[in-house]
């Protein structure tokens, strides 16, 4: 007979963000209680500032959580100085880090979010990246993203944190600024918009995938694992706007803009789902088609 896992006092950062709050959603469901952080006021939230050593510590000492989901970041480096990017992504996690050790809590898991932006190109045959990939990342959020591992690794001895690494992905409430939900709301709205290049091959999850690989990993923790969140299938971006034409029964006029393109950039990454697979069996798998009816639904309301 199974145990069922306990319930736990869960602290979000960046509860507010794409990710936040439909985990958030899922983990009250399944009984777990969820202390909620943000950088700016938000109902149901606490404020929380990473970059204040003397609040934060207050604020782990009066949660006391007993697993903690590290999803504050700065993820679209456009909008924001590197140098703010540096300070939330690797000095943020680093007092938050000692926030909690300082406490001395008993923690039950710590989940540590990096990228699968750390990982060097892909071999030229565009073999599925591993977790033990070469670490050579090209862009200032990768290298962030890898500095927060290594600041991991300082406290592996005494939390039990698991590091995993996101390939792309999407859903219902991300920010029309990433390329998939720009294309969404373009073909809801039936509007004309510039693009990038499209002739490139993904690996692109469903939110809600990314969301239950979350709630496996504190209801069974995997203290010192590095985990890839990916589908392990690869998506051709051109299919996208194809599948949205199908499901809206607009078509719009897509112009590549020029600066949208990026100089080098690999035509093909797709993960390797083996481990992740492996460790939390039978997680949900969800067609391109769903996951796009499933945001054209979310933004008709």
């Amino acid at each position: 007979m199974s145990v069922a896992p306990r319930s736990e006092t869960i602290l979000i950062t960046g509860a507010d963000s794409f990710t936040g709050r439909p985990l958030i959603e899922r983990l009250q469901a399944t009984g777990h209680t969820v202390v909620g952080t943000t950088r700016h006021p938000t109902p149901g939230n606490l404020c929380a500032d990473l970059m204040d050593p003397d609040s934060l510590r207050q604020l782990v000492e009066d949660a006391k959580p007993t697993a903690v989901i590290h999803l504050a970041a700065i993820t679209f480096v456009p909008d924001e100085d590197v140098f703010t990017m540096y300070a939330s992504n690797m000095a943020g996690t680093a007092a938050l880090l000692k926030a909690l050790d300082d406490a001395s809590l008993d923690l039950s898991a710590v989940v540590l979010p990096s990228s699968a932006k750390v990982y060097a190109p892909p071999a030229a045959d565009g073999a599925a990246i591993a977790e033990d990939h070469p670490r050579l990342p090209a862009d200032h959020y990768g290298v962030s993203k890898l500095g927060t591992e290594h600041l991991a690794r300082l406290y592996m001895d005494r939390m039990p944190i698991t590091v995993v690494r996101p390939f792309n992905y999407t859903g219902p409430g991300q920010d029309p600024k990433f390329l998939v939900p720009k294309l969404v709301h373009a073909f809801v709205e039936n509007r004309d918009i510039e693009i990038g290049n499209l002739d490139l091959v993904r690996d692109i999850s469903d939110i809600r995938r990314v969301v239950e690989v979350y709630t496996r990993l504190i209801d069974r923790p995997l203290p010192g694992e590095t985990l890839n969140i990916c589908s392990g299938a690869p998506i051709r971006l051109s299919d996208i706007p194809k599948e949205l034409e199908q499901l809206t029964g607009n078509s719009i006029k897509l112009t590549v803009n020029p600066a949208f393109l990026r100089p080098g950039e690999p035509e093909r990454i797709v993960g390797d789902a083996t481990k992740l697979e492996a460790n939390l069996p039978d997680l949900p798998k969800f067609e391109l088609r769903e996951t796009l009816a499933s945001m054209i639904e979310c933004i008709q309301g």
